[in-house]
């Protein structure tokens, strides 16, 4: 019976396959298991791959499955009426059981008994070699002139990624008639005869390395793949995929969403399309654990999460939308996945948050192009500056499809031929800064023989190139694989290189198959920038085609703190006079040091003046502006130097308005404005004559006054302090108390030392007359012992007193004499050789000294042997 819905059609594969003995496999998640060569899940076929290459023992001979499925590589053509991301695959799959001779038949049974297809309409292609399939399908009633052959091309399936299992493959195309199109290989452009391929059978013999070698496989497995989308367009003589029931309620909701009919206007459908697919896509990535971000898959999310809100845009849907989508594709997918409806929520939260954040990008470029509007029509103009257009999508990234709509809703329009000219003159500074680049560099580096890198991280954030080697472990090679870290050297880069202070650029570079995750960023001698980092999935390889992509949230907070240093530079100038200069200095994305000369510490008020003055500047909102100039015309525009620094006959001049001008190689912010607020939080010396400020720009300063206000905050609950208003208050009224249990413990401290004075010198010994006192104390301190020889003096009047503690394994010892008696004993004498006796020494004046031992267990020892030393020095004397 045929079936009469998708899902219908879904049920009706799997039966079909069940009743064969096949085992109903779970789709597995959109992201690949423990196969770092793919990106996303693309054929039914990869869970099974362990099974097909002989690497693990398969659990069951047959299966059949429904796979989650996505294609990255036709992004960009998601609207027109074949094109999708996101699809299911109906497959069924044999590992060392059936084969050519079983499979053939039982595929044309199906599509012409449980899907209701005419045989007469069948079409079937086959590899160019293989004569058994084609043997095969004249058996079961195929006609020779609908059996065709190909090469490679077009009937070879695999492997899914750089390698992997592969094989020849028949493909069955059905005839829909005129006004279908047409997709069959060898037909000429433009034939409407409406062949459509929908269902291939893959041979699986071969197994295929990096290289392209392929080999036979330890068993032949067959690997078919129906995607149902195509499928239920032959079944219900539907045109597009879009019209069947896997989208049309989704379009739908679209459609709502924009207060439109589906149907009405090529535009408004291509868009609804858009939206469809890419709810369907962005809902199940989600679902297997993929967030928005700027790698790997993470970043196919956030593109046709983005994709989708620009679209959205041209249907006039304002408000957030997504959630709504995401609850279109849940109510249609979720009786099959019924995983979707208890993650409906999670997956809402993740798409909104990333749809906020996109809003606000747009937004910054959206009051940017109004105010760009106004100045147009204000002026009489029907075309708006190319070149402001150009500025918008190099500065702000916004997009420029979406800055012509905004024109034309106004009956206006942007002028090409200024945009294509600022483009040209920014790929000209691009090349300037290359030369510019070239004057640090000395020497060939680990990349000698290359051309140099050509330089774009002072106008743009992103690039295509090619990449030009390799090294992994300090050698070059060909490829680089999953895990390994590495240098990459590309033939243009936007990543900037450490130099001037600031740190380099982080962010990734990305092939069809790998994504390589930058960590840092070098120039080295040879004019070379390269990037150091891993690669994170797939295979980087030498020549392959890339996309660079910076960090753009990180050079941002970078380019704000080189700004800000500038302005720093400028102000300690005003402040502390024009011999103030550089003497060093970090900029990067957390914070900025700069380091200068000065000869005592800065007072309150000259850091509160230097503060006031960088901030106002930012609140005058100058415009940030650079030219590569010659050096002799960058001395007589009065541009800041660095003492000692050797510069090329071309320099980059950083203009801050009329504020600040100086020779720099960095990336900066595009107005003053953009700093936010600029903290000076710490000055201090580093050496002599020099001196260091650390200071915060935008977020970071807020970061860091937030950071402290918390340390306040806890130190107001830490001390009683009910706000932190009340914590000078608190902390002064600790503090007398602090002296006042500083003045009782010294008093009890004085009557504990009168106390145990009596008792010690009570036991004084009498040495040729003169009263001796050696005995160990507990628990004294180095000032307590002093308190103590001083009591015990005071109670003895007239005597020697040596006293010692042991102190966490070592023996502090103290000693002193009366002034009647320094004539005749001096304490530093006595102190020097007691310690002796215990391992150690000391000294000190003739009336007291200390010492110290390091053998504890010949404390009493010691002490004992302080009455001979005074015997001797009294029989001396």
């Amino acid at each position: 019976m045929p079936p009469r819905s998708s899902d219908d059609l879904r049920g009706s594969f799997i039966d079909f396959w069940r009743t064969r003995d096949a085992h109903l496999q779970p789709s597995s998640s959109l992201i690949p298991y423990n196969d770092p060569t793919v990106l996303l899940t693309t054929a039914g076929m990869q869970q099974f791959a362990p099974y097909f290459l002989g690497r693990e023992t398969s659990p069951y001979p047959r299966y059949v499955s429904v796979q989650k499925c996505f294609r990255t590589s036709d992004i960009d053509e998601v609207g027109d009426r074949s094109h999708l991301t996101f699809f299911e695959m109906l497959g069924n799959f044999s590992v060392g059981d059936y084969f050519k001779n079983e499979v053939i038949p039982w595929a044309l049974e199906f599509v012409t008994e449980h899907m209701g297809l005419e045989r007469e309409r069948l079409w079937i292609t086959i590899h160019e070699t293989d004569d058994e399939a084609n043997e095969i399908w004249l058996g079961t009633g195929i006609p020779q002139q609908r059996i065709k052959r190909f090469g490679d091309e077009h009937n070879w399936w695999g492997p899914p990624g750089k390698s992997g299992p592969c094989g020849p493959n028949s493909e069955l195309y059905y005839e829909q008639g005129p006004g279908f199109g047409c997709g069959f290989p060898e037909d000429p452009p433009g034939c409407d005869c409406g062949r459509l391929e929908f269902w291939n059978l893959v041979f699986m013999q071969y197994n295929q390395d990096e290289r392209g070698v392929r080999t036979p496989l330890p068993a032949k497995n067959v690997d078919t793949g129906m995607g149902i989308e195509r499928a239920a367009v032959v079944a219900f003589g539907l045109k597009s995929i879009y019209d069947t029931d896997l989208f049309r309620p989704l379009i739908d909701a679209a459609a709502r969403l924009g207060q439109t009919e589906y149907g009405r206007d090529d535009a408004n459908d291509y868009a609804l399309r858009v939206l469809a697919d890419h709810a369907r896509a962005m809902t199940f990535l989600v679902l297997d654990g993929v967030v928005p971000g700027n790698t790997g898959r993470e970043s196919v999310l956030r593109r046709i999460v983005r994709r989708a809100i620009l679209y959205a845009r041209r249907l006039k849907i304002q408000s957030a939308f997504v959630a709504h989508m995401v609850d279109a594709a849940v109510a249609r997918m979720g009786d099959h996945y019924p995983e979707l409806r208890s993650d409906a929520v999670r997956i809402k939260q993740v798409l909104s948050a990333e749809e906020e954040l996109f809003e606000r990008t747009l937004s910054a470029g959206v009051t940017q192009m109004e105010r760009l509007i106004g100045e147009t029509r204000t002026s009489g103009k029907t075309h708006a500056e190319g070149a402001r257009v150009f500025d918008l999508f190099q500065t702000h990234g916004f997009p420029v499809e979406l800055a012509e709509e905004m024109l034309r809703e106004q009956g206006l329009e942007f002028s090409r031929a200024e945009y294509d000219d600022a483009f040209a003159a920014a790929r000209e500074q691009a090349r300037k800064g290359a030369r510019f680049l070239q004057q640090s560099a000395t020497g060939v580096g680990e990349f000698g023989g290359l051309p140099a890198t050509e330089f774009l991280a002072w106008t743009s954030t992103q690039s295509d190139a090619r990449i030009l080697a390799v090294l992994v472990e300090g050698a070059p090679v060909r490829d680089a694989p999953t895990g390994a870290r590495g240098k990459v050297v590309l033939e243009a880069s936007p990543f900037y290189p450490e130099g001037g202070g600031q740190v380099g650029d982080t962010g990734r570079i990305s092939t069809d198959e790998a994504v390589f995750e930058v960590e840092d960023t070098q120039l080295d001698g040879g004019g070379h920038i390269v990037h150091s980092g891993r690669v994170e999935s797939g295979t980087i390889r030498v020549g392959e085609p890339a996309r660079a992509e910076v960090d753009v949230q990180r050079r941002d907070r970078s380019r704000r703190h080189h700004t800000a240093t500038h302005l720093l530079h400028r102000a300690l100038k005003d402040v502390l006079g024009e011999g103030t200069s550089q003497q060093g200095s970090y900029v990067g994305p957390d914070s900025l040091r700069f380091d200068f000369n000065y000869q005592r510490a800065m007072s309150p008020e000259q850091l509160d003046e230097v503060a006031a003055i960088i901030n106002d500047r930012g609140m005058d909102d100058l415009p940030v502006d650079w030219e590569i100039v010659p050096l002799d015309r960058a001395r007589q525009m009065g541009a800041v130097m660095m003492f000692g620094e050797k510069y090329g006959d071309e320099v980059r001049v950083v203009s801050i308005g009329d504020y600040s001008r100086e020779l720099c190689g960095g990336t900066h912010t595009h107005h003053s404005g953009e700093l936010g607020s600029v903290l000076i939080a710490a000055e201090h010396g580093i050496g002599s004559g020099k001196r260091r400020i650390v200071a915060y720009a935008g977020r970071a300063a807020l970061a860091h006054l937030r950071q402290r206000l918390e340390t306040l905050e806890s130190l107001a609950t830490r001390v009683g302090a009910r706000t932190t208003e009340e914590l000078p208050q608190r902390i002064e009224s600790l503090l007398e108390e602090v002296e006042s249990l500083k003045r009782e413990l010294q008093r009890r401290q004085q009557q504990q030392a009168h106390a145990s004075a009596g008792q010690l010198a009570a036991r004084a010994r009498d040495v040729r007359g003169v009263k001796v006192v050696a005995e160990a104390v507990s628990g004294a301190s180095r000032d307590e012992l002093e308190r103590m020889i001083d009591a015990v003096r005071q109670d003895l009047g007239s005597g020697v007193v040596v006293l010692g503690v042991v102190v966490d394994g070592r023996i502090n010892f103290a000693a002193g004499v009366t002034r009647d008696l320094l004539s005749r004993v001096r304490a530093g004498d006595v102190i020097k050789e007691v310690a002796a006796r215990a391992g150690g020494g000391g000294g000190g004046r003739p009336e007291f000294a200390t010492g110290g031992g390091t053998q504890p267990e010949r404390l009493g020892d010691a002490l004992q042997h302080a009455f001979t030393v005074v015997d001797q020095a009294l029989s001396s004397g």
